[in-house]
């Protein structure tokens, strides 16, 4: 393998978000091998940026899904923007009906100013009719969704600076079944991409945006064949990568249905899952002749 792509959340992040030492030891040695890492995240490259600094990491970062591929001097290589008049349909759309959203762009995150009334009511409905729905479980589920560097709230997404490039738009909520209407209206909706990256939410983007779109994108101009690559992810955003390399890899974290398209499955996320598959990676390479 001469390529490796690893998602963030839920797979080289643990419980508190961090990249542990155990991770961060595991691919500066895959480096060292000349082995390429790369990140592959749902968060905006600003954002993931941060979370590799602070693990004293440099790596080239697929972002926003697939919209934006940077290099590991933070050069942008290519993007996929959102067209603005389709993005103000589908925020038109959300406004209507109530729900949380986000808008990455290149310079921000948006999102509306009425956005914590608006998960506030819906947190207060759950609880109402499950009152055995943990309020603390509830709290960190939606400060999570509030956690990424660049938000800004805005009045309304009309308000966007005319400017920036769109990259997605992320819909966050506790209602089950308006999440349903939403990734039911947007699953096969012309010309836009549906994802999902948790229980609680969905993302559309551009048809073309996609981790595996970029990843071929970032494997093409690093003149490495996909056929040695490998990725590691958790949810549904990560699928499109992990069907396009040599080895896909699921997290021990992973639901049934990312196991079933992978060929391997590793350990958890607070268990070094990362690290165990890919020093196991590292351990099968050939070995350099003296």
């Amino acid at each position: 393998m001469k390529l490796f792509a690893i998602d963030l959340d839920g797979t080289l992040l643990n419980d508190e978000g961090k990249i542990s030492k155990v991770n961060a030891d595991a691919i500066r040695k895959a480096q060292q091998q000349d082995v390429q890492v790369t990140i592959a995240t749902g968060r905006a490259a600003y954002d993931a940026w941060i979370k590799l600094e602070e693990a004293g990491l440099v790596t080239p970062v697929i972002g926003a899904n697939g919209a934006t591929v940077h290099d590991a001097q933070r050069h942008q290589l290519t993007s996929t923007p959102m067209d603005r008049n389709e993005t103000f349909e589908v925020l038109s759309w959300l406004r209507e009906n109530d729900f949380y959203y986000e808008v990455m762009t290149d310079r921000a995150i948006y999102s509306p100013q009425n956005g914590h009334q608006l998960l506030a009511v819906e947190m207060d409905r759950l609880l109402s009719a499950n009152p055995d729905i943990s309020l603390d479980t509830l709290l960190h589920a939606a400060e999570k969704q509030y956690e990424q560097t660049g938000h800004t709230r805005i009045p309304s997404y009309e308000d966007i600076p005319l400017d920036v490039e769109i990259y997605n738009v992320l819909c966050f909520s506790f209602d089950q079944a308006k999440l349903s209407r939403g990734r039911e209206r947007y699953r096969d909706f012309p010309g836009l991409n549906m994802v999902i990256s948790s229980d609680r939410n969905f993302e559309v983007e551009h048809k073309d945006a996609s981790k595996g779109n970029a990843l071929r994108y970032l494997a093409d101009y690093l003149s490495i064949p996909m056929e040695e690559a490998a990725a590691v992810g958790d949810s549904y955003n990560d699928i499109s990568m992990l069907t396009m390399v040599g080895k896909g890899i699921a997290m021990g974290n992973a639901n049934d249905d990312i196991k079933a398209v992978c060929s391997e499955v590793t350990l958890t996320n607070v268990e070094n899952g990362v690290a165990h598959t890919l020093l196991n990676i590292l351990d099968q390479l050939p070995k350099p002749t003296l």
